[in-house]
């Protein structure tokens, strides 16, 4: 009886999680297969595969405007917040969680609570900032209000707390300083929480769109959530799926790829940086 319940209970959670995989995967599927496709409609139910399959959608979509640079400047701003949450979430996650100073877990409760600040709610004295001090239509205007974020300085720091003291005190013992302690102890043993927070970063930075749309005024400095945004008016009133689709699945490769590079070390940096101890 309870090995006939055990399995009918094993089915249900397997047909839970094919149904829920379906839910995410067929969207990206209409996605990509629309991108093939010369109708410019979305037709439902859609085509499992097009009737007239042509490359012309990404050929279109990369001659669009100046398509390659907005490409260009998704990349370097995504990476350079990318480095900039990875170098500064360390020092940070480090700091708070191996140092000793007065203040310091009230200091990264502060930082915790920043999570739950709406950025609606900051956004009008940081674009004033902004203004003031000349950044605005500039890539530092986008890249430096995201260098740093309290989730990154979170998942670092508890990464940083799962490290046995006995390191540090023999490091100490080696005549190594607090810092040295950091590059070359501690910094190479936490790559899976760096990973992690990399992908976050990198995913976070790649999707902006708020931000950028506020900062970023010129075409030519557009990053692609911007520039998808502005393709959709380029025929008017009306909007080519296919061709819409197929710039989303360009703009989709990056954050593949570094998942693709990342995964290993993400799946244990998520482990690690939860609540083990």
């Amino acid at each position: 009886m309870d090995v006939t319940r055990s399995s009918k209970l094993r089915w249900i959670v397997v047909a839970a999680q094919v149904a829920l995989a379906l839910i995410y995967v067929i969207p990206f599927y209409w996605m990509f297969v629309k991108s093939f496709s010369d109708d410019i409609f979305p037709n439902l139910p859609a085509d499992l595969i097009p009737k007239v399959q042509t490359l012309g959608n990404y050929l279109y979509v990369w001659h669009f405007g100046d398509f390659p640079v907005w490409y260009l400047n998704s990349v370097v701003i995504a990476l350079a917040v990318t480095g900039g949450n990875v170098l500064l979430g360390s020092l940070a996650g480090y700091a708070f969680a191996r140092l000793r100073f007065p203040g310091r877990d009230v200091l990264f409760y502060l930082v915790l609570a920043t999570l739950m600040v709406p950025f609606p709610l900051v956004m009008i004295s940081e674009y004033i900032l902004m203004v003031n001090i000349g950044w605005v239509n500039s890539y530092q205007g986008v890249v430096v209000p995201s260098l740093t974020s309290a989730l990154s300085v979170f998942l670092m720091r508890q990464y940083f707390t799962t490290l046995p003291t006995e390191l540090e005190d023999a490091a100490r013992l080696d005549g190594l300083s607090t810092f040295q302690i950091f590059y070359k102890v501690a910094a190479p043993l936490a790559r899976p929480a760096m990973a992690a927070t990399a992908i976050f970063s990198f995913i976070g930075a790649w999707n902006s769109f708020l931000w950028p749309l506020l900062v970023l005024q010129s075409q030519h400095m557009f990053t692609l959530p911007l520039a998808i945004n502005f393709f959709k008016g380029a025929n008017g009133t009306q909007i080519y799926w296919n061709q819409m689709t197929a710039a989303e699945v360009l703009s989709m490769i990056p954050t593949l790829l570094i998942y693709a590079v990342f995964e290993r070390y993400f799946t244990q940096g998520i482990a690690l940086t939860g609540i083990k101890r």
